[in-house]
């Protein structure tokens, strides 16, 4: 063999191996892909942070729990929602009221049609929520899962269209009336989500975030923005007429009584010391009524109060929460029942 030919073979060879190893290395299978970080779990800092400010028509907030350990409280509750209607609705939806610590009804009026929502911070369990609400449905159930602790869940009870709305661990929306895929609940699991990061929530623009900040943190609190129409415009004597918002807030008084403070947002700029006057008047003609008198109004532990700035007039009043619960009992025993059911 000669040089030359030892010199083929040798590159020959070493050909033949770089082809075997490479051919080695292409059956290998590449190391698998990480896996991708599994999200955080959801946040809702703010109940209200998921509430549209679009169509709104009314809010009221509460803290039900803050509410319930009020001592001097506990017996006019116990006689407006008893202790078996409360273990009952426990047991229908998965929680206790007693034990939420934030709530908010809201009304909407939009393309859908009217929807009232229903949102709560609970410490009970999701999955159970959402099991019992399933189980109320008639018809066209529809389940869809946005992430693991984002679900959303639809149909009918009876001829009325419902929706639920896990958000996360503790909370959940409830909604009423109105489009499952277009309305409030919907709209709540996009706020949670972060993709409406445009659209105003509900307390987040004036006039109704400068009458939270007058009303200030009250255990429970309600609004309505305007403009007011129809007879809503001639409610108060006239004052809602030209009103941007109205709200209130509750709260207990240092005399084991509820401080009410009632304002009505407008430009009263020129007319502050009259308007305030008409609202004394409305109260009292709210208080005199038949309506009024069943709620005990019209023997206020305190008078009326009113005051007045450019941008609202307002009354704070001191009511016997005994008399009120008794009035609201006998008023709406029928409908808490059914409601509790």
């Amino acid at each position: 063999m000669t040089l030359v030919d030892g010199a083929g073979l040798t590159r020959r060879g070493l050909l033949a191996g770089a082809a075997a190893a490479l051919a080695g290395c292409a059956g290998t299978p590449p190391p698998p892909a990480p896996a991708p970080a599994p999200s955080p779990p959801l946040r809702v800092p703010e109940l209200t942070g998921l509430l549209a400010l679009a169509h709104l028509r009314w809010l009221v907030l509460a803290r039900p729990r803050e509410i319930a350990e009020i001592p001097f409280l506990i017996p006019p509750i116990a006689r407006l929602v008893p202790e078996d209607n409360l273990s009952r609705f426990t047991a229908h939806v998965g929680f206790d009221l007693r034990q939420i610590t934030e709530a908010a009804v809201a009304s909407y009026a939009g393309d859908g049609g009217e929807a009232t929502l229903y949102l709560v911070r609970h410490n009970a369990d999701p999955v159970a929520i959402e099991r019992l609400f399933r189980a109320r449905l008639t018809s066209g159930e529809l389940r869809a899962v946005d992430r693991p602790d984002v679900v959303r869940v639809s149909g009918k009870i009876g001829p009325i269209p419902a929706a639920l709305v896990v958000l996360g661990a503790d909370v959940a929306a409830f909604q009423l009336g109105g489009s499952a895929s277009r309305g409030p609940a919907r709209i709540a699991s996009l706020y949670a989500l972060d993709k409406l990061k445009k659209s105003p929530t509900a307390l987040a623009e004036d006039p109704l975030r400068a009458l939270q900040r007058r009303l200030g943190p009250a255990p429970f609190r309600a609004f309505a923005p305007g403009p007011f129409d129809g007879e809503l415009a001639r409610g108060a004597r006239g004052l809602l007429a030209g009103a941007t918002a109205v709200g209130a807030a509750v709260r207990p008084s240092a005399r084991e009584a509820l401080l009410v403070a009632v304002a009505v947002a407008g430009d009263f700029t020129r007319s502050g010391e009259p308007a305030s006057r008409q609202l004394v008047t409305a109260w009292g003609e709210l208080a005199g009524g038949s309506f009024g008198r069943l709620l005990g109004l019209d023997e206020p532990i305190q008078p009326p109060l009113p005051t007045h700035g450019p941008d609202a007039v307002a009354i704070a009043i001191e009511i016997d929460p005994h008399k009120l619960a008794s009035g609201l009992a006998a008023a709406t025993s029928a409908r808490i029942e059914e409601i509790m059911r």
